[in-house]
């Protein structure tokens, strides 16, 4: 009775410490992290407070000339950059293949540039051009600025006294009326609604707001949009080699020409992807958004 009444106790005791072993683990899987605690690894992130969609780390860092799209992730070889020989005369023929790495995501570093924030919640300025640089303050949405610098996707700029980097991804940045005539400034996004006033061509505009081609700005005292197709943005081609301009946007698109190094592109406001709609000595055309410099 005594040999069993011990081994009895034995196996309570063993039951007992398998139960504490296993028992209160929270790294499950499915677990969160405890009410206003954060992840271990939180997402790298150059995001406006509260609800602007994630930008990550990773990206190459390059600033679409109307906002509103994330950074270009694609490989130089997926670009459409020419090959490394001289660019050949309008029309020309010739193969393509990639540029450079070196030239991906490049951008300017100075050049000053108006932009407004487009970022639910703000946008942080940070000391440096980059995620893991310390956040100084938040700038909040529609704020005007003016960028004097530009970094890898990063523009440099000042404001309410402090100076530091915000994240391209979410700035509007200003365009110029191109349009004989002057441009019409309606009373919403769309050529049915009621005409306000005639923008003059040449104007440079700033903008709130993006929304299916129509652009929302303020001009003369009377706030309304304007047709995106007639705003322009210049650019300046970063790619050693050249850049190949194609006819639609994509790798599959016909060769218009090849864009010199340094030559400057008026963007126009249709995006696909990230192809950019632009024109360039009496071409109009797609480029790869990855190869351009908005500063």
């Amino acid at each position: 009775m005594k040999k069993w009444f011990c081994a009895l106790c034995a196996l309570m005791v063993c039951a007992v410490c398998l139960f504490s072993a296993c028992g209160g683990k929270q790294d499950t899987p499915f677990s969160q992290p405890a009410q206003g605690g954060a992840p271990a690894n939180p997402p790298a992130a150059s995001v406006p407070v509260v609800s602007a969609p994630t930008a990550s780390s990773t990206q190459s860092g390059v600033e679409h000339p109307f906002g509103g799209g994330s950074a270009s992730t694609q490989t130089p070889a997926a670009s459409g950059a020419s090959s490394s020989q001289a660019a050949p005369a309008p029309g020309a023929g010739g193969t393509s293949s990639s540029a450079s790495s070196g030239n991906a995501g490049a951008s300017a570093t100075g050049g000053n540039r108006g932009a407004t924030v487009r970022a639910d919640g703000g946008l942080r300025l940070r000391s440096g051009a980059g995620t893991d640089s310390e956040s100084l303050l938040t700038i909040p949405d529609g704020t005007h600025l003016t960028c004097t610098g530009w970094q890898n996707g990063w523009a440099k700029t000042t404001y309410d006294g402090k100076t530091g980097y915000v994240s391209a991804e979410y700035l509007l940045l200003d365009g110029k009326v191109n349009a004989d005539g002057g441009l019409r400034l309606r009373s919403g996004p769309g050529e049915s609604y009621e005409k306000l006033l005639t923008v003059p061509n040449g104007t440079t505009l700033a903008f709130t707001e993006q929304k299916d081609g129509w652009l929302k700005t303020t001009y003369d005292g009377k706030t309304g949009y304007v047709s995106q197709a007639y705003v322009y943005v210049s650019a300046t081609v970063n790619a050693g080699p050249g850049l190949n301009l194609r006819e639609t946007a994509g790798e599959n698109g016909a060769k218009l020409t090849t864009i010199p190094n340094g030559a400057t592109v008026q963007c126009i406001g249709s995006r696909d992807g990230d192809w950019i709609k632009v024109i360039y000595n009496g071409y109009e055309g797609y480029v790869s958004a990855q190869y351009l410099s908005f500063g």
